[in-house]
This record gives structure tokens, C-alpha cells and sequence, in this order.
């Protein structure tokens, strides 16, 4: 196959190969995050202007193209906001990369820096989902198929870890961690390859049998596996976001039709959601920013400053009676668990 323009591959693959991790530090979650972005804009290349992956050169790294990539996710991908500025930033890196080795015009790059970001028009407010919104959610896969067992589950483990998509899709069976008690734990390695430790309920153990008797026959021999996989032509391979985002969005359109009113379902808003959960069962913000691994308690002021009305709209939604959204008759209580919270301190 007669590549185009060599130089142009010959830089893409320094710069994920070396660049990023050896002068950039970069963690290996953050340099696959850009070989996805890479690899979409090939893919919308190839789509929507007909130029063939050998045929790529460095002049079709340019403002129009890069402007018309960010409306495909948009409009044909249904990509979020904050995913879209993701692949923007990461393609921006690598422009910067090539224009530092002369392969790409100063110009060319200054044009490329002046697009926007996406601006998400349609959250005006700190939405959140109540309890009883992801108790509906959770109801909703169809848990006599083999796909419904595992949306739950993954479902399920989004809520109460608290992790971002891309942590949840690099987890491997080994760091689901069930002690002596059936008192489960998540072990994350987040940005940066920072390690943390979650806590999870016990309720949620049985969403993880049930899955794993499907998803993962031998337990003992495949802790290294990946713990959420597709398979295609017999070959297992990471879970990609696309399908996480195509099964949310099923279950939005079923849950949508016993409450109209659910906010808009995407990863991010699981997190979010479990953190002002957290917040506002008195959790001090330190250890929700221990549990969300933030990197700054500058990240998880938000939810401090989530004005106080929608703070008593919450708190009555949550109830003294409302529980685990696994399981009505457990406390939604972590404030006052001491073992939860030492462990969240590093302390255990």
C-alpha cells in the first residue's frame, strides 16, 4: 500500500509512541484518548470527504475539516459537549506536535487554535438524577437477556464508584476486590495512573455474579481481563464509549416514558450525580473529592455552590426513608461510616 504522505504517519506514531509517554508523561489512559480522537478523524475523513486512510496528508489537517469533524460528532455521532471539546483538544495536541516539526504551517495552526469549543446549550443548571431517578434507570435493561445483565451492572457500578467512562471501561476483573465481610471495593487508576480505592455496597454484589457468570466463566485464571468487553470475528476488545452511550440512550427513551422529566443520560452525569448524593448525606467534601479523584478540591467546589434551593429539592428527594437504589432497605449513610470513611482517607 502506497501511503501519501509518509511523514505525516511516521510523526503520528512518534507522537503516540514517544512523545506522549516518555516527554509528556502522559498515562497510557490519556494517550489511548488521543489515538481515539486520531482514529475518529480518520474515520469522518474517510466518511464524509472520501479520502482513504493512505491518502491522508497533513493539508487535511486544517480549521474547515477540523470544524467540520467536531458538527459529524455532533450531528451524526450524537456526542456530547464535553466529549467533542475532548477530541478537539486532542486533535489540537498533535497539530501542535507536527507544527513544532515544521510538517505543519504556523498559519495552518494558528487557524486551527481559534475553534471554539462546543458550548452545552442544553444544561443550564447543575442537573443531577434524584434516587428514585436511578432506581427507575436501573430497572430498565432487560435482565433476561445477556446484554441487560451487564448494562445493569455497568450501570450499576458508574453510580456507586463514581469513576469516569473511560476509568470504568480500563478496569480489569482483579480490580472488583470482595473481602471476608462481601464488603466490595473498586481499585482505580485515574488520570495520571493515581491509584484510589472505593468503596462499594454490598448490594451491588450480586449485580457482579450474575455478570460475571456470564461475562467471566473463570474467575480465578482471568483476573486480568478486561472487566467489561465486546467480542467480534471471536475476539475480545475493550468496550468502545460508543456503545455505552447507545445502550444509555435506550434506556433514557424507556425511562422517559414513565418520567418525562429524567435529565438527558451520559456517563458524566453518574458521576455527578453520585458526588452531590454523597454531598448531600454529609459526606465532607474532601472525601467525595477522594472519591471522585480529582486532582484539585477546586474540581468539587461545584457542588458546594449548587445554589441552596436545588440542595432542598434534593434532600427531600433523598428522605429519611430512601435507601440504596439497589435495595430499598439500606441506609443511604456514609457520613457516618466510619470504616467507609477511613478508608476513603487512606487510613485502611
Amino acid at each position: 500500500m502506497k501511503i501519501k504522505d509518509p511523514e505525516l504517519y511516521r510523526l503520528m506514531k512518534s507522537f503516540l509512541i514517544n512523545y506522549l509517554p516518555d516527554t509528556r508523561q502522559k498515562s497510557k489512559h490519556t494517550i489511548q484518548a488521543y489515538r481515539d480522537a486520531l482514529n475518529l478523524y480518520m474515520s469522518f475523513l474517510e466518511e464524509e470527504k472520501y479520502i482513504k486512510f493512505k491518502d491522508v496528508s497533513v493539508s487535511d489537517f486544517n480549521q474547515e475539516n477540523i470544524s467540520s469533524f467536531l458538527r459529524w460528532l455532533h450531528d451524526k455521532r450524537e456526542n456530547e459537549s464535553t466529549t467533542i471539546n475532548q477530541r478537539l483538544s486532542h486533535i489540537k495536541g498533535f497539530c501542535k506536535y507536527i507544527q513544532k516539526k515544521d510538517i505543519l504551517s504556523f498559519k495552518t495552526y494558528s487557524e486551527i487554535c481559534e475553534i471554539a469549543e462546543y458550548k452545552d446549550e442544553r444544561v443550564k443548571d447543575f442537573i443531577w438524577l434524584t434516587i428514585e431517578d436511578v432506581k427507575l434507570v436501573l430497572k430498565q435493561p432487560d435482565i433476561n437477556k445477556k446484554t441487560g445483565i451487564r448494562d445493569r451492572f455497568f450501570i450499576s457500578l458508574m453510580y456507586e464508584s463514581g469513576c469516569r467512562n473511560d476509568e470504568i471501561l480500563h478496569l480489569k476483573l482483579k480490580n472488583i476486590v470482595i473481602n471476608k465481610k462481601g464488603e466490595p471495593d473498586v481499585h482505580i487508576f485515574g488520570k495520571g495512573s493515581k491509584h484510589r480505592c472505593t468503596p462499594l455496597s454490598k448490594d451491588i454484589v450480586p449485580y457482579y455474579n450474575e455478570y460475571c457468570k456470564l461475562y467471566h466463566f473463570d474467575t480465578a485464571n482471568s483476573s486480568d481481563d478486561l472487566l467489561f468487553y465486546t467480542v467480534r470475528n471471536g475476539i475480545k476488545s475493550q468496550m468502545s464509549q460508543d456503545n455505552v452511550q447507545r445502550f444509555m440512550k435506550t434506556y433514557e427513551k424507556k425511562a422517559r416514558e414513565i418520567n418525562p422529566e429524567l435529565p438527558h443520560l451520559h456517563p458524566h452525569l453518574w458521576r455527578r450525580t453520585r458526588a452531590m448524593h454523597l454531598y448531600l448525606a454529609g459526606v465532607p467534601l474532601p472525601l467525595v473529592s477522594e472519591w471522585l479523584g480529582h486532582s484539585s478540591m477546586e474540581t468539587t467546589q461545584i457542588y458546594a455552590r449548587a445554589t441552596d434551593e436545588m440542595k432542598r429539592q434534593a434532600q427531600r428527594k433523598l428522605g429519611e426513608k430512601e435507601g440504596s437504589v439497589l435495595k430499598d432497605d439500606v441506609a443511604f449513610k456514609y457520613a457516618d461510616n466510619e470504616d467507609v470513611l477511613k478508608k476513603l482517607a487512606g487510613l485502611k
